[in-house]
Formats: C-alpha cells, sequence, structure tokens
C-alpha cells in the first residue's frame, strides 16, 4: 500500500479510528526509525541496489571502500568524512558468535564501531587497544562461547552495522590505509552472494511496520518500554503480534499511512537540539546515548548515527558569528590562537558540506577538509592558526584555505579521541567570522 496524500489525511484527520491509528503510528515511527532505517541499510548494502555503489558485501563480511570519500564516491552517507578510509561490514550473530582478527595497527588512528539496532554506538581500535593486534569473539544475545585465544566483546543485539574508520594522511598515504584495512578479518556464517535488487524502501509503504514487527520479536527487551510495545500490540504490530496489513480496516490502514506521511516532518521539525553552543559551534553529549529520547535517537540516526563522545566528537556550525547563516556567498576566517588548537589525543578536522544534501562538494583543489594533518599550512610566528573560507582561492593563498560550497553549508569539526576539556566544555573552537 503505498502512502495517503495529504490531502486524505486532512479529510480523515478526525475519524476516531484514522487518529488513533496516527497517533499509534507516529510513536513507532519514532521509536522505530533507527531500527528499520538500519535494516534497510543492511539489505542495501548486501545486495547490488545501484551501478555507484561504494560497496557491498554479503553478511559477515567486510568490504573496504576503494578509497577516502570524495563528492563522486561518497554515495548516500550523510555528512560523511574525508579524513579517514571507511570500512563496512553487518554483522549477524544470531546463529553464532563472529570472530574479528585485527593486525597490528601502531600508531595509525582507527575505530571499529558497531552500532546495535536501537543506534547505541560500541567500539574497539586505538582507544581500546592501543594499536596492538588483537583477536575479538563478536557475541550478540544469542550467546556462544569465546574460543581459545579470543577476547569477548558483547553487543546488544544480534544485528549490528560495522563502520569502521582507519586514518589516511593524505593521497599519498591511501594505499597504505586500504592495504592495512584489508588484513583486517571478520568470519562468521556468511550471508546469500551479494546479488542485484532493487532498494529497499520501507518508509513508503506500510512495509516500515511489517519490518519493524518481525525486528521487535527478535530484539531483547528493554526495561521500561513493557507499556509502549503493548500498545504496539493494540496496533498489529508490536511484539506479540503477527502484522498484517491486509487485516487492517480502511480507517486503521489510512492512519497508519498518514503516521508515515507526517513523520519525516516531525522529525524535521524536531531537528538537531544541542547541549551546548560556544561561538556558534553546537554540541550534544546525549546523542552517543539518548536512552528514552526516542526523538533525539530517531533524529541522530536521520543525521548519519554518531560515534560514543570519548571516540570522536562532532561539533557542527551553521552560522556566522553575527547568527547569520553560512553561505558560500561570502568569505569566512577561522583563527586559533596560540595554545588554542582542538585538545586531541589523535587528530583533528573542519569539513564544509552543502546544507540542503549534508554531502561534500567539488572544488579545484580537490580539499574536503582541513585540520592538523593538511599538508602546507602556514602557522603564525607565535603559533596561531587560521583558515579562510571561499568559494574562490583568496587573496592569501591555497595553503590555509577549506574550498566551500557556492551554497548554503555548514561547518563539522571533527575531534578525535578529544580529550577531556573538549568533552566538558572549558574548550571551546572558535568562531566563524565573515570576513
Amino acid at each position: 500500500m503505498t502512502l495517503p496524500s495529504e490531502e486524505q489525511c486532512r479529510e480523515r484527520a478526525l475519524d476516531p479510528e484514522v487518529a488513533l491509528a496516527q497517533s499509534i503510528g507516529v510513536q513507532a515511527y519514532i521509536y522505530g526509525f533507527p531500527i528499520v532505517d538500519m535494516l534497510r541499510q543492511k539489505f542495501n548494502e548486501t545486495h547490488r541496489v545501484r551501478a555507484d555503489q561504494p560497496v557491498a558485501a554479503r553478511v559477515n563480511c567486510l568490504a573496504v571502500y576503494p578509497g577516502v570519500l570524495t563528492p563522486s564516491t561518497q554515495g548516500n552517507l550523510r555528512a560523511a568524512n574525508s579524513d579517514t578510509l571507511y570500512l563496512n561490514a553487518w554483522v549477524d550473530m544470531s546463529d553464532g558468535p563472529v570472530l574479528l582478527e585485527i593486525p597490528e595497527m601502531g600508531d595509525r588512528y582507527y575505530t571499529l564501531c558497531f552500532m546495535d539496532l536501537y543506534a547505541k554506538p560500541y567500539h574497539l581500535g586505538t582507544r581500546t587497544n592501543g594499536g596492538q593486534a588483537k583477536r575479538y569473539v563478536l557475541i550478540g544475545p544469542s550467546g556462544g562461547e569465546a574460543p581459545a585465544g579470543y577476547q569477548p566483546f558483547h553487543l546488544p543485539t544480534d544485528i549490528a552495522w560495522l563502520l569502521g574508520r582507519v586514518m589516511a594522511n593524505g593521497l599519498d598515504d591511501e594505499a597504505e590505509a586500504i592495504r592495512l584495512s584489508n588484513t583486517i578479518v571478520l568470519s562468521g556464517k556468511a550471508g546469500p552472494d551479494v546479488s542485484d535488487a532493487d532498494p529497499l524502501q520501507p518508509f513508503e509503504s506500510l512495509l516500515f511496520y511489517s519490518m519493524l514487527n518481525k525486528a521487535l520479536k527478535t530484539l531483547p527487551r528493554i526495561e521500561g518500554e513493557e507499556g509502549l510495545l503493548a500498545m504496539f500490540d493494540t496496533a498489529g504490530f508490536g511484539p506479540a503480534c503477527e502484522f498484517d496489513p491486509d487485516s487492517l480496516s480502511e480507517g486503521q490502514a489510512l492512519g497508519l499511512g498518514a503516521a508515515l506521511r507526517v513523520g519525516p516532518q516531525i522529525l524535521t521539525q524536531r531537528g538537531f537540539k544541542p547541549t551546548r553552543v560556544s561561538n556558534g559551534w553546537m554540541f550534544s553529549s546525549a546523542m552517543g546515548d539518548p536512552g528514552f529520547d526516542y526523538l533525539l535517537r530517531a533524529e541522530t540516526a536521520r543525521g548519519g548515527y554518531v560515534n560514543a563522545p570519548e571516540e570522536s566528537i562532532y561539533p557542527a556550525a551553521v552560522a556566522d558569528s553575527s547568527g547569520a547563516f553560512l553561505s558560500g556567498e561570502h568569505r569566512y576566517r577561522i583563527r586559533f590562537e596560540p595554545g588554542k588548537l582542538p585538545p586531541v589525543d589523535a587528530f583533528w578536522s573542519i569539513t564544509a558540506y552543502n546544507s540542503a544534501t549534508a554531502q561534500l562538494t567539488e572544488n579545484p583543489l580537490r580539499r574536503y577538509a582541513i585540520g592538523d594533518r593538511t599538508h602546507g599550512l602556514a602557522y603564525g610566528s607565535d603559533g596561531s592558526l587560521e583558515f579562510i573560507l571561499s568559494v574562490e582561492v583568496p587573496p592569501e593563498g591555497r595553503g590555509n584555505w577549506l574550498p566551500i560550497p557556492n551554497s548554503n553549508f555548514h561547518l563539522v569539526a571533527r575531534l578525535y579521541l578529544p580529550r577531556a576539556e573538549a568533552l566538558d566544555g572549558r574548550y571551546s573552537l572558535p568562531p566563524i567570522e565573515r570576513i
């Protein structure tokens, strides 16, 4: 069933049966957004769904991206970084544990982020093992034993998305990052071979509730959610039910469809709510673990998911120091005073994205981020550092230039392994000044 039109939704808005179904459906959309979104990604990344797909691999098989992402290779990733090489895998531990072997990584920063189906991140990498060679056994709620010589790593859901990041110091270092990434071995019961398929689009029909229903039957229960799941049962898609869209009345089907129609608008209205704003840079300390804040959890997933804050934080800015939205029509300056560079134990960068698409955009320098590893930076004699942001090459030259989109844009600063002062607010990034 396709979604009802906005006119149909308005015409029946006061029908009690429609209103009740829509009310429960909206709560299910918000609660279930990350679950269904991740299952959608799982299907679309274990099948070949489009010609320009960056990676595709069977379940429990690791796929290494062919290079650090650029505007032409970022695919559908939202706010992708251009600091690291990405690794991708869909892990399924329902038939038993999955083994993971990681080589010696030395001082090269990396993290393997495992996102459970509730969109909560769990990390292995430089921060947890110091870059030493390690062997892990990934164990979900279905259980299993750790073989001798393997360290257990428990995850809350049997299905998890592994999105890894391996530092690459520019194009000259990309080949080595790829080589190292390809020596990471993931082994478990593999899924079917990758085959061609149409993209799965569950948000465009009542398939959303079918997928949520199947997932709720297998996901471990979270204490405190009993009443919410019981309400989902009354609508026919809770864990105690077998969802059958054909058995719905016309009013129930319309109400659930209307919920999917308005759900994205609700998340857009909710938007990103920072817990801290400093010099125009917004940061939320709650995104890594939203708890029962299902709106925040859904909005975080819609925006591209996050790492745990102790792994990396992504302060973002949409406006300059005067409060005006950032625009490619203007030039900007970001000046780090002496001794005020971002406090990190790994590295840091700033990336510009088209605000409408959250995507990287092409520029003649092929520079999509700037930070402490950028070649050719010029520091002041006092140790200060100044970046110029503009569409065209600035008079100051290319060395400290971050090209920006010729449109409204936003900035994301990435602090990898941030120190305590970056996490607790004692450190602030400098303001973005319009020149």
